[in-house]
């Protein structure tokens, strides 16, 4: 990625590949992500600040967000990507120009795989530090795979949400092991005092054994010993 200047200020310059990844993270189809990538990059050069009068703004040209909260924010490219899939849902491709009059087809390179550690971020030049700064280190260490009920349920699959979404990042994972670290430690530690404290009271129970045998009379040796030297019955007779 590198930057560019757009009419909304310095913005991210996306390659084929990373619009590819922004779709598929959004939620997009696979299938998809190709002709996506094409659309935008035909529809703004791939910058995410690109705006034209109208009021179309950002990587895929966004008039109007289908969330309306998204309305300020369609510079982030993952907004705008969210923004996109909405549209692709309720319109399909006709939604863009581009695709209708063709305009997509120079652009198109089927055989590009997405770039999925793609970064977004906000509009402008804070958006540009982002992803920059962050590009190189993935956080995710599990997540869900992304699902787009839209395009494999083209009737209800508009009215499903999609997944794109991280589970375990991975600074929650090195928390967890250690936590499980401390605790089979502390489980150790606690059967290292059972086994010492039975062993203990062992020792101390055959002691006061002894001391009990050594003050009967006649039993020197203990039970064994004075059931030896008992007197037969027979011989009392």
């Amino acid at each position: 990625m590198t930057t560019c200047q757009g009419a909304k200020g310095t913005g991210i310059k996306y390659s084929y590949a990373g619009l590819e990844g922004l779709w598929v993270n959004a939620g997009g189809s696979k299938a998809y992500a190709p002709i996506m990538a094409a659309i935008a990059t035909a529809e703004s050069g791939g910058c995410s600040t690109a705006y034209n009068s109208s009021g179309a703004t950002g990587l895929w040209q966004i008039l109007g967000a289908v969330d309306p909260s998204d309305q300020s924010k369609l510079t982030n490219p993952q907004i705008n990507a969210k923004e996109a899939l909405l549209k692709f849902k309720d319109q399909g491709l006709g939604a863009w120009v581009t695709y209708t009059s063709g305009a997509y087809k120079q652009y198109l390179q089927g055989s590009v795989p997405p770039d999925l550690n793609v970064k977004g971020g906000g509009g402008g030049t804070s958006a540009v530090t982002t992803a920059f700064t962050s590009a190189s280190d993935p956080a995710c260490l599990f997540g869900l795979p992304n699902v787009d009920p839209g395009s494999s349920l083209p009737i209800v699959g508009k009215f499903l949400p999609s997944t794109s979404e991280c589970l375990v990042k991975k600074s929650e994972g090195r928390a967890v092991v250690g936590g499980l670290v401390l605790v089979g430690g502390g489980v150790i530690l606690a059967l290292g005092v059972v086994v010492l404290v039975a062993f203990g009271l062992r020792g101390k129970a055959g002691k006061k054994a002894q001391q009990v045998v050594s003050v009967v009379p006649g039993l020197p040796s203990g039970g064994a010993a004075a059931a030896a030297e008992a007197v037969p019955v027979a011989a009392v007779a």
